[in-house]
């Protein structure tokens, strides 16, 4: 059904759950009880249509949109009550709606609009003619005695008090319709307010596209993440300032594991920034890029790739489990001890921190670490800890 994307969560919350048999009654009981949480982020009183109109494109969860378009139109057109609405067409028509202010009675009669949605003069109007541009009024497709002949009118509108209303379509599909209704009971719209709300119409439609956007990413996403990490692999998105804009669950937990970052970070370790400046320079569109970054540790090892896609750049990260070596390190002229001094600082190990797992003092890994300098033609652990990797990597190909 149509509300499983926009109320997609009532469900879930056991005082909603009891209190709501349907999902209007749910919409409405979530939208009073979190009201301190909603004034957080949708503006409470709307007071010019430029503040509205600007305020819908900054939403990413439905009801908190459908709420600013409702209590906004509220406050820029005085009403009795507006409503959005959601038909889907497939089959036996469904139809779900949400009020504001909520109204029970309308939420009540909802299966009563249901049953005679096929006579909506406007719906039928738009689907027939396809001009859904602007907002209608009942005598734009239908004469006043034919609209309350009909038995729409007659069991849904009557009851409610409604003798005037304003529609403007949001999504017009075969298999799908969604509107806004502006309701009054005695005071006719103006022409003033029916331009109104033909201007909200573009910016509303558009915030709604916007939103299913970002609903298919956040999808597409998911399924992405669940595959990298059933392959043991993580995936971090990179920003054009070689920021973090996005990272899997696993990507995130490597980068704590192997360089202690903050689970919140956006920035980057040092060392793997240093590591991505240099592969960037040699990496061409959708092309082989420097060699990877390999990070040992006492299990295995994580090797972290560069891949660039057009104007997009992604870190692939991946855990292979092995038992490391270091005589490559020692090839290049560095003892044992040095190798594995070298090792811990290529983690993040800082200088107690080295000294502790080799139980030495720091005065002893500064002393180790002053060699591998010189040895390496580094001058600092950064420099050293890429080095390594280096080193490491053309061992462990050669």
């Amino acid at each position: 059904m149509a509300y499983v994307f926009l109320l997609h969560d009532w469900r879930g919350c056991p005082d909603i759950r009891r209190a709501c048999v349907t999902p209007i009654d749910a919409y409405a009981h979530f939208h009073f009880t979190l009201s301190n949480f909603m004034a957080g982020t949708v503006t409470q009183s709307h007071h010019t249509f430029q503040e509205f109109t600007a305020g819908l494109h900054g939403y990413r969860e439905p009801v908190a949109l459908v709420s600013h378009l409702l209590s906004g139109l509220q406050t820029l057109i005085p009403t009795d009550y507006n409503s959005w609405k959601e038909i889907t067409l497939q089959g036996r028509p469904q139809v779900t709606g949400v009020f504001s202010p909520h109204n029970s009675t309308a939420a009540s009669l909802l299966p009563v609009f249901q049953r005679h949605v096929g006579e909506h003069p406007i719906c039928n109007y738009w689907r027939r003619s396809g001009q859904h541009v602007g907002a209608f009024s009942w005598s734009d497709v239908v004469s006043r005695r034919e609209f309350e002949s009909l038995p729409l009118y007659e069991e849904f509108y009557r009851p409610l008090g409604i003798q005037h209303q304003l529609v403007v379509a949001l999504e017009v599909r075969p298999s799908q319709l969604i509107y806004l209704a502006l309701n009054r009971g005695h005071t006719p719209f103006t022409e003033r307010e029916r331009q109104l709300l033909t201007e909200i119409q573009p910016h509303a439609s558009q915030a709604l596209q916007q939103l299913r956007e970002v609903h298919r990413l956040r999808s597409t996403l998911a399924s992405f993440e669940t595959l990298v990490d059933t392959l043991n692999q993580g995936i971090l998105c990179l920003s054009p300032l070689n920021r973090i804009s996005w990272t899997s669950t696993r990507a995130r937990n490597f980068l704590q594991t192997y360089w202690r970052s903050s689970p919140g970070t956006a920035s980057l370790p040092d060392m793997l920034l240093a590591w991505l400046l240099k592969s960037q320079a040699t990496a061409g569109t959708g092309e082989a890029v420097r060699g990877p970054l390999i990070i040992q540790s006492q299990t295995g090892r994580l090797v972290v790739r560069l891949l660039v896609e057009k104007k997009e750049r992604y870190l692939f990260f991946e855990e292979v489990a092995m038992q490391p070596t270091f005589e490559g390190l020692k090839r290049v002229g560095l003892t044992d001890r040095e190798a594995e001094v070298l090792r811990w600082v290529a983690q993040g190990k800082s200088n107690d921190e080295t000294a502790a797992i080799l139980t030495v003092c720091s005065q002893t890994i500064k002393k180790h670490l002053e060699r591998i300098y010189s040895v390496l033609g580094v001058t600092n652990r950064t420099e050293a800890a890429l080095k390594a990797q280096d080193i490491l990597r053309r061992s462990h190909e050669g």
